[in-house]
């Protein structure tokens, strides 16, 4: 992207005040000599749109993104300290859904939104896999199975806490797995791409703000931690399912209408330990 593509400057509406370059973590913007800021080095721009959002007077386009079409900040409505430390106490992972499919366009809300999730050095490498309906749910523990199966057949030992839930999903009897969820959203990052540094940790802090925002929808969700363990297992499993390499960090979340009630928050306070320094 040419500099002027990605960095385009209001002269009428800027008032010179510097603040987008001072906020500029690798020096790509400089104040110039006519007291309007330029972008010096387009190499070291991070895209992180820190310049237009700082801008007072919404001078700043970036990336062929206009500042009036941004969330404005000022008199945002947000979550107080207490409503947010709520929110934590009364978080439940939930293993029970409604047999209903979750509404399209508000799984589209939700991921449209979850975009803005940080990433290491602001890398943005996500990928978000969702398996939004009941039927795809369906077509998926299908292929999980099969794979399972084929593993098995080709005289490899499985242990026994995924053989023996394999077996009841296969026939139908229990669904530890996925816990008969109507859907499923993995989220996943491509480690090789060019600036990637912390694709692990991407994707889990993708797969908390989904968790966060579903509940703020009235979605329950459940860290899927089986299907992470028969990955380790079977490493074909997504390869062949989904495609993925076997390398591919990822980890997946449940998520459906609750078909439970929780009356009460937990009580766990005290259940982190504090190491004073």
């Amino acid at each position: 992207m040419k500099t002027e593509e990605l960095f385009g400057l209001d002269r009428t509406r800027c008032v010179k005040c510097g603040l987008c370059a001072k906020d500029c973590l690798f020096g790509a913007l400089k104040t110039g000599g006519d007291g309007f800021p330029v972008m010096t080095d387009p190499g070291k721009c991070m895209r992180c749109q820190h310049c237009m959002a700082i801008c007072p007077k919404a001078a700043i386009r970036f990336g062929g993104k206009r500042p009036e079409d941004s969330v404005a900040a000022e008199g945002l409505p947000l979550p107080g300290a207490e409503e947010a430390e709520n929110f934590l106490r009364t978080r439940r992972s939930v293993r029970k859904y409604q047999d209903r499919d979750v509404e399209r366009g508000l799984i589209e809300r939700i991921l449209k939104v979850l975009g803005n999730s940080p990433t290491g050095c602001n890398a943005r490498s996500l990928k978000f896999t969702c398996l939004s309906t009941r039927k795809a749910m369906d077509e998926f523990r299908r292929k999980f199975i099969q794979v399972v199966e084929r593993h098995r057949e080709g005289n490899k030992l499985l242990p026994r806490w995924l053989a023996v839930p394999a077996i009841q999903l296969r026939d139908g009897k229990s669904d530890i797995f996925f816990r008969g969820a109507p859907g499923m959203l993995i989220v996943s990052s491509d480690e090789t791409a060019p600036g990637v540094t912390t694709p692990h940790e991407d994707v889990v802090i993708a797969c908390s703000m989904f968790e966060l925002l579903s509940r703020s929808h009235g979605l329950g969700t459940c860290w899927c931690g089986f299907l992470k363990l028969v990955q380790s297992e079977i490493p074909e499993l997504l390869v062949e399912i989904l495609g993925f390499r076997p390398s591919t960090p990822f980890y997946a979340m449940l998520f459906g209408y609750p078909a439970v009630e929780y009356r009460r928050g937990v009580q766990r306070d005290d259940e982190a330990e504090i190491d004073w320094r």
